[in-house]
């Protein structure tokens, strides 16, 4: 089962971030909505107090990744978590900032990612999203993949409904996207999907029972 996020350790001239909360019970180690993650050089306000909340500072994690068997810490303490304008009220230090590049594209202007604007209608298996993204030609690139759970838990703003930013992505489904993060590395026969119509993080099965998730591609 998934223990809860780490306590953030303190940055430099920053406090320490809270200790997670213990992630709900999931296959073969799944966590719940925590609030772990380590604290940015700085000591980057996260969401709340401490150095680095859930979508706070560098690397927040939604999740509380780090009870997660195999995973690597540092793909949550290292990001440059974009905050919405909630978090930076309370003092988080990443406003997040979203190029509309008139293509069908949208630059994040925080983690650099480029994201596919629009969700296709389409619902897909996690192995079905997983090889659709690269077919993708779009913005005159075709370099596209699934996001990892990091990078999509990174599009969640948890002050809109559904919880994503709506000018740079309007008419976003309130709806469950896969990312092409297993479980435990590639052992599992979970993936992980972000719901968007509450701003969490889940699993679901990809060999037996296989649900229909959207998907929205990155590079």
């Amino acid at each position: 089962m998934g223990g809860g996020g780490k306590a953030g350790g303190a940055g430099a001239g920053g406090a320490a971030g809270q200790a997670g909360a213990a992630g709900s019970a999931g296959v073969a180690g799944g966590a719940g909505k925590g609030t772990g993650g380590g604290a940015a050089t700085g000591g980057a306000a996260g969401k709340g107090t401490g150095g680095a909340g859930a979508k706070g500072g560098a690397g927040g994690a939604i999740g509380g990744n780090a009870g997660v068997s195999g995973a690597n810490p540092l793909e949550w303490a290292q990001w440059p978590m974009p905050n919405g304008p909630a978090d930076v009220t309370a003092g988080a230090p990443n406003p997040e900032s979203y190029t509309d590049n008139g293509d069908g594209t949208v630059t994040d202007n925080v983690t650099g990612l480029m994201w596919q604007q629009a969700v296709p209608a389409t619902t897909y298996t996690w192995s079905a999203a997983v090889a659709f993204c690269p077919t993708l030609s779009l913005g005159g690139h075709s370099d596209w993949r699934l996001p990892t759970e990091i990078e999509l838990v990174s599009l969640i703003d948890d002050g809109a409904s559904p919880t994503i930013n709506a000018k740079a992505f309007p008419n976003a489904p309130a709806a469950r996207l896969w990312s092409s993060t297993l479980l435990v590395n590639n052992l599992s026969s979970y993936a992980w999907y972000v719901d968007f119509s509450i701003g969490d993080v889940a699993n679901g099965d990809v060999v037996g029972f296989t649900p229909m998730y959207a998907a929205r591609c990155t590079r």
